[in-house]
């Protein structure tokens, strides 16, 4: 009998990664897709490709409505957005544990409701790798506070890490004339982590739930390759023939204290450290997507 799983922001990329990877099985799995609104429009195009995923509406910040949602899940994948709208809101008004209290949550519920394996991606703690330098990069703390509070929670967890998204890329650009601008707060010369959200990442998840004496309480990373931003900009015109240019651009995001923090963390440590990086992209079945393969998927991308 196929398994069910629910799927938290299954609307966006690592949710919906994992709905596109999982749904290839249904011998196996069976989808619920968990979304905070059913009647958007992304959740009736998720219909039209997916008409035997199953849709529940639940809020993070209303355990009732997850326990509700999870009810007769074997496999919660959980995911927190620090760049929610009302993550922000209570960040900047000094609740910095606003992104940790969702995830707790999400994981207490699905005890609750007897939930056996749960699956997250966090991110390293900023404090712990740099030895105390960066201790405000809020977004790494929540999420890595939330993985030791799943490891002690009586629940299977599975942790996914994950790279920049190349996706990042298409929201960065802009014209300049007849050239593609890219701007990002990376210095021309840092190279962090890239991986395609949207096709890569379902596969590992997938892998994971696969063998999972194997990969329990494991930390794989969701990750293709190490790229600096002029390597992603040249790929752009290898693929389309458009001249292209990157630039560090950190005015808007160094005007925020704790995303300065997270950046300045980026620039300096490996957003990956600690985490390991060749067992996911040795052990999946589809090979992960490269940069020049990225851009030619999105050839006819244009700002």
């Amino acid at each position: 009998m196929p398994e069910l799983i629910a799927v938290i922001g299954a609307t966006g990329f690592q949710g919906g990664s994992v709905v596109r990877a999982l749904s290839a099985s249904p011998d196996k799995y069976t989808i619920r897709g968990i979304s905070r609104n059913v009647e958007s429009a992304r959740v009736k195009e998720l219909q039209e490709l997916y008409p035997n995923v199953e849709w529940v509406a639940a809020d993070l910040d209303d355990p009732a409505t997850l326990e509700k949602a999870f009810a007769g899940a074997d496999i919660v994948f959980g995911n927190t957005n620090y760049f929610q709208p009302s993550i922000r809101e209570r960040i900047d008004a000094g609740d910095y544990d606003a992104e940790f209290t969702q995830g707790k949550n999400m994981v207490d519920a699905a005890v609750a409701q007897g939930v056996k394996h749960f699956v997250y991606s966090p991110i390293v703690s900023a404090t712990e790798v740099s030895n105390g330098k960066y201790t405000n990069a809020y977004d790494t703390e929540g999420k890595a506070k939330l993985r030791h509070y799943i490891e002690a929670a009586p629940i299977d967890g599975y942790f996914v890490y994950c790279g920049f998204y190349f996706q990042n890329s298409l929201r960065a650009a802009r014209w300049e004339g007849e050239k593609v601008i890219f701007e990002y707060p990376l210095p021309v010369d840092v190279k962090q982590p890239y991986v395609d959200i949207d096709d890569d990442y379902g596969n590992i998840v997938e892998l994971m739930l696969s063998d999972r004496a194997k990969y329990k309480e494991k930390r794989l990373a969701a990750v293709e390759g190490y790229y600096t931003g002029p390597e992603i900009a040249e790929a752009f015109t290898r693929a389309t023939g458009i001249e292209a240019e990157y630039r560090c651009v950190q005015e808007y995001y160094y005007s925020i204290p704790d995303i300065k923090s997270l950046f300045e963390f980026f620039i300096e440590f490996d957003a990956l450290s600690g985490v390991d990086m060749t067992e996911a992209k040795d052990s999946v079945k589809k090979p992960f997507t490269n940069v020049d393969q990225f851009w030619t998927k999105h050839k006819d991308f244009r700002p």
